[in-house]
């Protein structure tokens, strides 16, 4: 079997291969940015490790985002980690501290 090229593919084809081309780069960014930007505190295990998984096409980035995190972008309460603090003047949850 011969491999396809570039013009062998429908218009369509084309199209889903650079959509998915372009989420796959963009979540591969969004992590390498993630990550440069947080201290060795607020990420599980090495940071090396994250950054050289997250080359792994779709998995890298995503199980860095899921797994890889020690806070959660959500606010802590929402990741079951802690009780949801409500403000009496506006009733209005809010960011728990962490300890």
């Amino acid at each position: 079997m011969q491999r396809k090229r570039w013009a062998d593919f429908s218009t369509a084809q084309k199209i889903g291969v650079i959509i998915g081309a372009t989420i796959q780069f963009g979540l591969l960014a969004a992590g390498l940015w993630d990550l440069a930007h947080r201290t060795a505190d607020e990420v599980r295990g090495d940071r090396r490790f994250w950054a050289g998984f997250m080359f792994v096409n779709w998995i890298g980035p995503m199980a860095y985002f899921a797994y890889g995190r020690k806070s959660c972008p959500l606010g802590a309460w929402r990741c079951g980690t802690e009780e949801p603090v409500v403000v009496e003047e506006t009733g209005q949850f809010d960011e728990v501290p962490a300890v």
